[in-house]
């Protein structure tokens, strides 16, 4: 008599190895799309803009600052002496909201994962990939807060969080082993 071992064991535990020491990053990285400038002119990188609208920014104005708004027609009274840009989370407050979701959409392919019919990388580029697409819609909808109608008038758009697109499409994924 043979005894042959049909058990799935290895490929069972290798699998567990693999899920527990993954895990997924959402967001704009210095060492990608978001490490670049924001435009030629500019030396903030998309990375900084993402960072800007995330959690807001208190800028004090100086007087050069002053006197460039003046000459682009943003006429700043005398006693402002700070401009304030509100937070307009999309990264944390995009997760956040669509959290359920993303657990309804990724709970069927984890199953598949621990059912050995999906590979562990899969499942990751997977939810990577439509988490990166919700967060960017996310992106696209906010409307609050609202930018101030000279921005508004400069971008010839009222979408607070969209101009040329970039800071849309550099949010990204990253699937990490530690």
């Amino acid at each position: 008599m043979k005894v042959k071992d049909e058990t799935r064991v290895p490929e069972f535990l290798k699998m567990l190895d693999e899920l527990t020491s993954t895990h997924l990053e959402i967001g704009i990285f210095l060492d990608g799309k978001g490490g670049e400038r924001h435009n030629k002119d500019s030396d903030i990188t998309v990375l900084g803009i993402a960072t800007i609208h995330e959690f807001g920014i208190d800028i004090e104005v100086t007087d050069k600052m002053r006197n460039y708004l003046h000459a682009i027609g943003l006429h700043l009274k005398k006693e402002t002496k700070g401009i304030k840009i509100p937070e307009r989370s999309f990264l944390r407050s995009g997760y956040d909201s669509q959290k359920k979701k993303f657990i309804e959409k990724l709970e069927p392919l984890l199953t598949k994962v621990i059912m050995l019919e999906l590979p562990v990388d899969a499942f990751f580029n997977t939810a990577g990939e439509y988490m990166v697409g919700q967060i960017q819609d996310y992106l696209t909808n906010l409307k609050e807060p609202p930018n101030h109608p000279f921005t508004i008038g400069q971008k010839g758009s009222s979408n607070p969080l969209i101009d040329s697109g970039r800071l849309r499409d550099s949010i990204t994924y990253k699937v990490v082993r530690d």
